[in-house]
């Protein structure tokens, strides 16, 4: 399934390379006064500390470093405002990271975080879209009139599996990782955005080379370059209004 799936995001990626060459430059949409928000979630925080690394490592204090990268390479191109769900080492609840997001009227919710690995080899990254095959047999049933609490995502996913596929196509151009995929999952934060939700997910820490890249400024400002630079060819083609559908690598 996985050589399948990623065959599909490079048909993806080769048909927005396309249509990319024919605009003079990619840009954060055709007002150039309009100013987009951008959720920024620093996965975990407080006691919730998520994967440890050797020296006393947190996933927590990573992912914090990473997000305030990412908030000002986002502003850095004076057509977006970037908001934190946390702001300091503090808990804050998946529903709080989801109702913050929704009550702030976000355009696109970018949640980071760390894997876990025993094994010798590389970690890489992946990116997650929650898709409606994937969703929990115990979840309420869409419907058209009215949408539950746990079905936000539902009008997004397709947009959402977009912004991931591209920003894995600047990822790969920008760390020397390789990519576990564009990868559907139920992930309970990702169906709770009434937005385009992704969730990345970067190596490591009980990974020692992954954790010492990690580690350093310039390898996180190339992430944060990397995801902004997704995040602009996904707005330029959604507000051309161009619609790639492909056969969802889930179904």
């Amino acid at each position: 399934m996985r050589k399948d799936l990623c065959f599909l995001n490079v048909i993806l990626i080769g048909v927005v390379a396309v249509c990319l060459c024919f605009w003079p430059s990619a840009s954060l949409g055709q007002d150039a006064g309009k100013v987009y928000k951008v959720i920024v979630d620093p996965g975990h925080g407080g006691q919730d500390t998520g994967s440890k690394g050797s020296g006393g490592l947190l996933e927590k204090e990573v992912t914090m470093a990473l997000a305030k990268k990412l908030v000002q390479a986002l502003e850095e191109t004076g057509q977006v405002r970037a908001e934190l769900t946390r702001t300091d080492d503090q808990a804050v609840s998946l529903d709080d990271r989801a109702g913050l997001a929704n009550h702030n009227h976000g355009d696109l919710f970018i949640s980071l975080h760390l894997g876990t690995t025993f094994a010798s080899d590389p970690t890489g990254f992946s990116i997650y879209y929650w898709s409606p095959t994937t969703a929990s047999p115990t979840a309420m049933p869409f419907s058209n009139t009215v949408r539950s609490w746990d079905q936000e995502q539902e009008p997004y996913w397709e947009k959402s599996r977009m912004l991931a596929s591209l920003m894995q196509e600047e990822l790969l151009w920008s760390i020397p990782w390789a990519s576990g995929g564009v990868l559907p999952a139920d992930i309970y934060l990702l169906r709770r955005a009434r937005m385009p939700a992704v969730m990345v997910e970067l190596g490591s820490l009980n990974h020692l080379e992954e954790a010492a890249q990690l580690q350093k400024p310039e390898f996180q400002e190339a992430v944060a370059k990397a995801v902004t630079q997704g995040l602009i060819k996904y707005r330029s083609l959604e507000d051309k209004g161009i619609v790639i559908k492909l056969k969802s690598p889930d179904s």
